[in-house]
């Protein structure tokens, strides 16, 4: 009789939407397949770094008792750079990751056209380790090797540990990202723009940003899986303590 394999999962929640379930009441989760989850990812992070980045600048200018238009000038000055820096920086990372990928496969391409020998010892090396061996390794290396793209394919994933091919665009994902950023960053930095007192702006920024934090930590449960409250309330704390201390700094300086 065959005992039923059971898996726990307490460690990770999965998204109910990204599961699916067998009518033996087997599961099966799609959370790896999210569609965009690319520029899901780069959403998400940008503004997280934002919010912190631009709420920590402002907090600090404000710890040391500037005016209005000090702190908003520090926090423009904030979002236009950081908004350039990271999606300059993302741009540049997905260009490099995307150049490597394309590099890597140019290389097996010309290793399986002139050393298949070499090639064909490979694969089978590879799937031998999985537990294959006998008439079934044999059927393997034949299916794999009969079609030269499948098998610079298989190369990329099973040896590399690689895609088979980019998936990224370099300028969607530094756009992404910038914005993002541009975003995140408004929030703790609006409020000193808007015709309002010194102290009534910092405790709208904070109250603004604070929530924009939680937002943004519980949208990264759509990647990762966890509990959205744990995730958002962690993500809270994060900027708060960023916040804080550069906001004690300036009152320090200030007053040194």
């Amino acid at each position: 009789m065959k005992r039923r394999r059971t898996w726990q999962v307490d460690a990770v929640r999965i998204p109910k939407y990204f599961l699916r379930t067998r009518e033996d009441g087997a599961t099966h989760t799609e959370a790896a397949h999210i569609p965009g989850g690319r520029s899901l990812r780069d959403l998400v992070f940008g503004a997280n770094d934002g919010l912190v980045a631009a709420f920590a600048v402002v907090s600090g200018v404000r710890g040391a008792e500037a005016s209005t238009q000090f702190v908003l000038l520090a926090g423009l000055a904030e979002l236009i750079g950081g908004t350039i820096a990271m999606g300059l920086g993302a741009f540049l990372a997905a260009k490099s990751e995307r150049e490597f990928v394309l590099s890597e496969r140019e290389r097996e391409e010309r290793e399986v056209r002139d050393f298949p020998e070499e090639e064909r010892k490979e694969v089978r090396t590879i799937f031998a380790r999985k537990g294959f061996k006998g008439r079934a390794l044999e059927q393997i290396v034949e299916h794999v090797t009969a079609d030269p793209q499948f098998w610079v394919d298989t190369m990329m994933t099973e040896e590399l540990g690689l895609a088979v091919a980019p998936s990224v665009t370099p300028v969607r994902s530094g756009l992404v990202v910038a914005l993002a950023y541009a975003l995140g960053a408004a929030f703790p930095v609006i409020p000193y723009a808007l015709p309002i007192a010194v102290q009534t702006a910092f405790s709208v920024s904070v109250g603004a940003t604070l929530g924009a934090l939680f937002v943004a930590g519980a949208l990264k449960t759509l990647m990762t899986g966890r509990p959205w409250l744990r995730s958002g309330l962690e993500t809270v704390l994060v900027g708060a303590v960023a916040a804080a201390a550069t906001f004690f700094a300036g009152r320090l300086v200030s007053r040194g």
